[in-house]
Formats: C-alpha cells, structure tokens, sequence
C-alpha cells in the first residue's frame, strides 16, 4: 500500500514553491564540477521549478492531489539531467531540498510526524523519478499529463519472489506464542526504487547482493523475509532492544561492504522492534519497526 497523505501539511508550504526550488538550485550547481555548473538550466529551472515544487508538496498532503502535472516528467531535463541516471539523482537533490522546506515551515514535528512525512515525501519523489526517467527514455513520460496512480506498481517493491511476508508472520506468532524474546527489524534500502528506474540489472544486482549479504549475518534459528526488492524483514530470537541494535548495525555494515552501484555502497535503513516491550502481535510490532525506519532515515542514520 502506498503511505497515507500528510494532512498537517500547511497551506503556506504549498504556496511558496519557490524556497525549495532555490534548494534545488543550488544542490544541483553544487553537484557539479565548477567548469560544468553552466550547465544547469536556471531559467527554466526558475520559471518551471516553484510549479513543481508545490505540486509535490500538495501530493504529499492529499491524495485527491496526486495527479502530478507534465512538470514531472521534466524533472531532469529541468535539472540539466542528460540521462536516465542523472535524472534519477536530480529528483534525490529535489527531494531533500522539499524536505528542508517542510521543516523549516512546519517547525519541530513529533517522530510518528517526521516518520510520516518523509516516507510519503519520498514516495511522491520516487514518481517524480520514474516520470523523469520514462521522458529521458522517450517512453510515457513524454505523454500530456503523468498520473500518479499509473505508476505506482512500478515505484512501490511488489512481493513476489523470496520468502513471504507471511513466513516471518509466522515465525514472529510462534515465538509470541512460546513467551520467546525476539526482534522484529524492517530493512529497506535507501532509493530502491530510483535505482531500479535508472539502471534496471545493476540495481536489481546489487539488491540482490544486499539481501545475500543479510542472509549470510543471520543465525540459523533466524528469519528472513522479504516484501519485494529491497525491503526485508528478520526476525532475531532471543534479542533484546540492546542485542538487536548491534544486530542491525552489522547487517547495515555489511550490505555497505557487499552491495555497490557504480561503485558506491548502498544505504539502508533499519527499524527495531522488541517484544514484547514494543507490542504483542505481529501487526503492532511491524507498525512499530516500520515508524522506526523512516525516523531513521530521516534522521540520516542506519538504525532507530
């Protein structure tokens, strides 16, 4: 399912599309070497970009906002994208200046807030980025207007192949069931989706790595599941909160070390959840690891 709309989203952050757009400016100028900076298109970044911007913000707070205008699929050659991949880093770049936006109109936000907003902000991005990618490679993005809706199964990780989401259900009632200890951890790598828009068998490759590299950490008694590419689930009996923190900082550790793209270790980020302190079913302890992923990154770190 894709996340919930975030309805505390305040009208005044929608109206000015220009901060962020200014963000992206100069993100973009500084991703570049000084000779190429000319490159990006800052007239039309400037007419077009504030448009942009507010659209995503009001997809962010409303689903009835969800149908992104053909600006979306502009994304990169907005940016000065020349590729599919550059474009796929341009929408990065875009994100987070939306998300210094966010924050600095909505003020200080409860973690369930910040948790909320950057899992749907990253979520309209991640359209964005597909709509961008699907331009450069002349498909539908050259269409009139980009529906949302059309892309979702694209950009959200479906479930086939792996072990089920039900395994680790399972696995987790069992122990509840028998008074066991154990954690639940939610682990999704940092724009699977983008990666895989941009370069389809690298990014498919290297999470492929990434989850092998979570197996080979894991105790026989343990339990991998996964919920499509690039976001798993383990369940580690007889762990604590403390035990399993260091468990997930190794697994962070090592699908850095295992799993590249273009020579750039892959991020993931990594929610924790005891039973049977943070909840005694399944479905209250997923909530809970799932809240605690997206703190985490939005916070910029591995593991909450």
């Amino acid at each position: 399912m894709p996340p919930a709309p975030v309805a505390d989203v305040p009208p005044a952050a929608i109206a000015d599309g220009v901060a962020p757009a200014k963000g992206w400016l100069l993100a973009l100028i500084a991703a570049r070497e000084l000779q190429d900076a000319p490159a990006v298109p800052t007239a039309e970044l400037a007419r077009d970009a504030p448009q942009l911007c507010a659209a995503i913000l009001r997809a962010v707070g409303s689903d009835a906002e969800l149908d992104l205008p053909p600006l979306a699929a502009r994304a990169g050659a907005m940016a000065g994208a020349g590729s599919p991949a550059t474009a796929v880093a341009a929408v990065g770049l875009l994100r987070g200046a939306l998300w210094e936006a966010l924050r600095a109109t909505m003020g200080a936000l409860d973690a369930a807030t910040t948790a909320a907003l950057a899992e749907r902000l990253a979520w309209v991005c991640d359209l964005v980025a597909v709509a961008a990618v699907s331009a450069q490679r002349g498909g539908e993005g050259d269409r009139a207007a980009f529906r949302v809706r059309d892309a979702r199964d694209r950009s959200r990780p479906g479930t086939e192949g792996g072990a089920s989401d039900a395994d680790w259900r399972a696995a987790a009632g069992r122990f509840l069931a028998d008074g066991r200890a154990f954690v639940l951890l939610a682990l999704e790598v940092d724009d699977a989706a983008r990666l895989l828009a941009a370069e389809p068998e690298a990014g498919a490759l290297a999470l492929a790595r990434a989850q092998d590299a979570v197996r080979d950490e894991l105790r026989p008694d343990d339990v991998l599941g996964r919920e499509g590419d690039g976001r798993l689930w383990v369940v580690a009996a007889g762990l604590g909160a403390s035990g399993g923190r260091a468990l997930a900082e190794r697994l962070a550790d090592a699908v850095a070390a295992a799993a590249t793209l273009r020579g750039a270790p892959l991020a993931i980020s990594i929610g924790l959840a005891a039973a049977p302190v943070d909840g005694t079913d399944a479905d209250a302890l997923a909530a809970h690891a799932d809240e605690a992923l997206f703190a985490a990154r939005a916070a910029g770190v591995p593991v909450v």
